[in-house]
């Protein structure tokens, strides 16, 4: 009978055990890049939120700029980026590969969903109908991200899924994003932005992970799959440095154009005083 086998990632406890088709995968996870996950998140959100109490200019126009920023820090870094790393840190003792178009369309699916939330909120004055709108879309986008990046996985077993768990997933999604959405777009001190970010990341990994205990893993016979695919054991470390090299770039960008709006503000307000005072002494 075919096998598959079954090893510990820590290279300490490296003894082998046999596994035969129909044999549940214990749930197990490593601490640390569990850890990793959630710190990767948190600076997604930052950005994002950040990026999200901009879209709106002083002229009361929306930034199309600001919408992509914060579509892409929560939904490319914060979600997609945790969900790859999250997939390494549960420990899976088979080879793992990612379908590639179904990994482009997930990571479509949060980056597109995320700045649609954060669009709507923000591009107008603030109401709390618009709030638990945004708040929807935007822990569907978590929930379907997530659930297509589990349908990407090529491995040698199957998932036998908890409808409840599933369930239960996604409202814990659609709960803390719409929390966090309300504080992002009512608190814009720094302390409260720092805590509106850490309760997007729980809103992320806290669906990640419920998810995760809602897909058993079974082991099956060897598998054929078609098409390209992504190496899993390498996939997460690549995300993580682009993801970190592009929140960098984000931050960057959105200070200098933080300067220039001030300098422009700055311009005109010293044009508007410069332009009463000539006509206060042509009156005169």
């Amino acid at each position: 009978m075919d096998s598959c086998r079954y090893g510990v990632r820590n290279q300490a406890l490296q003894k082998e055990k046999t596994m035969q088709p129909g044999d549940i995968l214990p749930l197990r996870f490593d601490i640390g890049l569990v850890t990793l996950s959630f710190v990767i998140s948190v600076l997604g959100a930052y950005v994002a939120l950040m990026a999200a109490g901009r879209i709106r200019t002083i002229e009361g126009r929306v930034s199309g700029g600001y919408v992509a920023v914060a579509g892409i820090a929560l939904g490319g870094v914060g979600t997609w980026s945790m969900h790859f790393i999250g997939m390494l840190a549960q420990i899976i003792p088979l080879g793992v590969a990612y379908g590639i178009w179904m990994n482009f369309l997930s990571l479509l699916v949060a980056i597109g969903l995320a700045a649609a939330a954060l669009w709507y909120v923000g591009s107008t004055r603030f109401s709390m109908v618009r709030c638990l709108t945004a708040g929807v879309l935007a822990g569907i986008g978590v929930a379907g991200m997530h659930y297509l990046g589990m349908a990407s996985m090529r491995m040698d077993a199957f998932f036998d899924w908890h409808a409840g768990l599933v369930g239960l997933s996604v409202v814990i999604a659609i709960v803390a994003a719409t929390a966090s959405i309300w504080l992002a777009f009512n608190l814009t001190g720094e302390l409260q932005r720092i805590v509106a970010a850490v309760l997007m990341a729980v809103a992320v990994c806290g669906m990640h992970y419920t998810g995760a205990a809602a897909g058993a893993i079974i082991c099956s016979t060897p598998r054929v799959f078609s098409g390209w695919a992504l190496d899993g054991s390498v996939l997460p470390y690549a995300v993580f440095l682009i993801s970190v090299v592009t929140l960098i770039v984000m931050r960057i960008e959105m200070h200098r154009s933080s300067e220039t709006v001030r300098t422009n503000v700055a311009h005109r307000v010293d044009h508007l005083i410069h332009s009463r005072q000539s006509q206060q002494e042509w009156n005169n």
